[in-house]
């Protein structure tokens, strides 16, 4: 589970990246239909929700993509 962390945590750059491209470039020429735009929802969106549940919620990771479930500990 480590390493699924480490790989969206390199790979939440690529949000961050097209964050700033709209801040500081998008401003400029607007077009809500740009591929700027539609490139964020494909790429950027995805990969910010699965690093959040990689890093809050690390077993619905692991069940839902390595199919591993873990026991009860507290019984």
């Amino acid at each position: 589970m480590k390493t699924f962390r480490i790989v969206f945590g390199i790979l939440a750059i690529i949000p961050l990246a097209l964050l700033m491209d709209h801040v500081l470039i998008a401003t400029i020429s607007y077009d809500p239909n740009s591929l700027r735009e539609m490139t964020f929802m494909i790429f950027g969106a995805p990969i910010l929700t699965l690093n959040y549940w990689a890093w809050e919620y690390p077993e619905v990771v692991e069940f839902f993509l390595l199919g591993n479930e873990r026991k009860n500990e507290e019984t």
